[in-house]
């Protein structure tokens, strides 16, 4: 009886301990979820000493957050630069014990985080060449018997989807090593030789093309000065893709709109919108509205100096 008694406490305990370490977890979730819906660049400082507050002290927990930042700046391109802002003070915080470490828990976890995503682009790039087929073959039917509209705009759906989550993610790595949390290593061996290894596999899918292009716009110009020989033989690959007649000519152009940035010292034409700070967007009202003075100035002057001429001349 003893026994049985004593086992039911131990079962007792152990499913409240559960309890309450899911409770915990939930809890950690739901704070981080409400940190990385606020953060800006704005308020950047603040809500990433919250982020620190919030006692992620145990795998579980670093795995978690890791999980989640990434997610969501696979989601959300435009802040990159904040999400990995974030990583960085992450990943730059270590316990007494962890001093002598080379990477901390969260740099480790986030390193993992980006190889298991890089290489789930592979079955991300089966899965859009699966939907393509499909409906390659639903557009063969039509002629036969009416689509349904529905399973055809959601399989396009679902493309684009995909689509956007393997840019995202390897935009995402490339921000990451820009701020040094990826090593060059990681970036040549792992991405862009296994990317354009898979070329003597077949032709490389549009999307995977799409990729490297997006890898190379985003780390190009550290990477070339990083590792030169390794880069050349990578980026005369690509380039040599742009002659590939198989390709239509979105993805050509888009290759060639790529060497072309690199001919540009990686100075894009057309700079993306960023998030600003409320102190930069009064910078650069302050900036405009002076050069707009400026502008004016030099336009009284010449003016004056037209009236003067004509007046001298009679």
């Amino acid at each position: 009886m003893d026994i049985k008694l004593a086992a039911s406490r131990l079962y007792d305990d152990e499913a409240n301990r559960n309890t309450e370490t899911s409770t915990e977890l939930k809890t950690l979730r739901g704070n981080i979820m409400a940190i990385l819906n606020k953060i800006t660049p704005d308020n950047f400082k603040v809500l990433s000493v919250e982020m620190l507050e919030l006692n992620i002290d145990n795998k579980e927990k670093v795995g978690i957050a890791v999980e989640m930042i990434f997610e969501k700046a696979v989601l959300e391109p435009i802040y990159h630069q904040t999400y990995g802002n974030l990583c960085k003070v992450m990943g730059a915080m270590k316990t007494p014990e962890e001093q002598t470490t080379k990477l901390s828990p969260f740099s480790k976890a986030l390193l993992r985080k980006c190889q298991i995503e890089f290489f789930r682009v592979d079955n991300h790039e089966y899965k859009l060449n699966k939907q393509m087929g499909e409906l390659h073959l639903q557009a063969d039917l039509v002629e036969n018997e009416k689509q349904n509209q529905g399973e055809k705009e959601d399989s396009l759906y679902k493309r684009s989807k995909l689509k956007k989550r393997m840019l995202g993610t390897i935009q995402f790595i490339g921000v990451l090593f820009n701020m040094d949390l990826l090593s060059t290593k990681i970036i040549t061996q792992c991405c862009l030789s296994y990317l354009l290894t898979k070329k003597k596999e077949g032709k490389l899918g549009d999307e995977v093309v799409e990729c490297i292009s997006k890898l190379f716009s985003t780390v190009g110009l550290k990477l070339e000065n990083e590792c030169d020989v390794e880069f050349e033989k990578g980026f005369r690959d690509f380039r040599d893709l742009g002659s590939d007649p198989t390709y239509g000519s979105r993805i050509r152009f888009m290759i060639q709109d790529t060497v072309e940035l690199r001919h540009n010292n990686w100075i894009p034409r057309r700079i993306e919108a960023m998030p600003q700070t409320i102190e930069d967007i009064h910078n650069e009202y302050a900036r405009e509205k002076k050069e707009k003075e400026v502008e004016a100035e030099a336009a009284t002057r010449w003016w004056k100096s037209q009236k003067k001429r004509e007046k001298n001349r009679y």
